[in-house]
């Protein structure tokens, strides 16, 4: 009963892992599609914009390696380039305090579910290291374990076959 619990509590967490990891996705997909749109259209194309959408690009190149390969350092490099991202953009449109408050505030949102997503990972590489991953199913687990099982041999079965293999290396009775 208690292997029962433990498989629903894994199963659970694994599902939220997995919420939060197509949210992730998704919000990397967002934040590259806003932000591009933002330097595309943009009035003047100088070589500060072009910066500007080769950080973005990588922003999400590494947001997606982070949550394809669960590793939290391609996390934290994505979350690094969206606050380079936010400097640039605001070098680029001047200082101001409405501009200021404006990125601030898109980029804190772009930035809450990396976060997320480092505590997600965590949780994952813990997961890994239990019994019963990736399914968590009791039947399944048990299958495995029979399995591991059938492929131990006993003595006896060792025996015999040493038995089988020197008779056949003398012959066996197939003469008779």
């Amino acid at each position: 009963m208690e292997l029962e619990e433990e498989f629903s509590r894994n199963r659970a967490e694994m599902k939220r892992i997995k919420r939060i990891s197509d949210t992730t996705f998704v919000f990397y997909l967002l934040f590259l599609t806003v932000v591009l749109f933002e330097v595309f259209y943009a009035i003047m194309i100088t070589p500060l914009f072009i910066l500007a959408a080769l950080v973005v690009i990588a922003t999400s190149v590494t947001g997606f390696l982070g949550i394809y390969k669960k590793d939290n350092r391609f996390i934290i490099t994505s979350i690094v380039l969206v606050a380079m991202h936010a400097i640039a953009f605001e070098l680029l449109t001047g200082v101001g305090l409405l501009s200021f408050t404006l990125t601030l505030i898109l980029n804190s949102v772009f930035v809450f579910y990396p976060i997320k997503m480092l505590n997600a990972n965590k949780s994952y590489h813990f997961l890994e290291e239990q019994f019963g991953f990736p399914n968590f199913e009791v039947r399944q687990a048990m299958y495995d374990i029979e399995k591991q099982q059938r492929q131990i041999k006993d003595p006896y079965a060792i025996k015999k076959e040493e038995i089988e293999k020197r008779s056949a290396a003398q012959g066996g009775m197939e003469e008779l």
